[in-house]
């Protein structure tokens, strides 16, 4: 299961990439626009910087749905494993103690 949802995050990893390749195109065009006079060099700054928030804001929503998609599936957490693991060798020492193997 653990590989599912490392596969969910991968998708949302393209997703990213594919916001910040989208995102840095504009961000030429812009330029460009900027150096052929077609836009004012403020104008640029404030577009790139309202596109800069978008981005972000598309990022964190993109993980937030991705987190929310893994707790709907009921997936095991590294932390839960890692905490089961830890209760798994406990109950492991535990036997061995009472088996007198310690």
């Amino acid at each position: 299961m653990e590989r599912l949802s490392d596969f969910i995050r991968k998708i949302a990893l393209v997703e990213i990439g594919a916001i910040s390749v989208v995102n840095k195109k504009v961000e030429e065009f812009v330029r460009k626009l900027e150096e052929e006079g077609k836009i004012a060099e403020k104008e640029g700054t404030k577009l790139l910087a309202d596109l800069k928030k978008t981005f972000e804001n598309q990022k964190k929503e993109v993980e937030e749905k991705i987190e929310e998609i893994i707790k709907k599936m009921n997936l095991a957490t590294k932390d839960d494993v890692k905490r089961l693991e830890k209760e798994i060798e406990e109950l492991k020492d535990e036997i061995c103690k009472l088996k007198g193997d310690k």
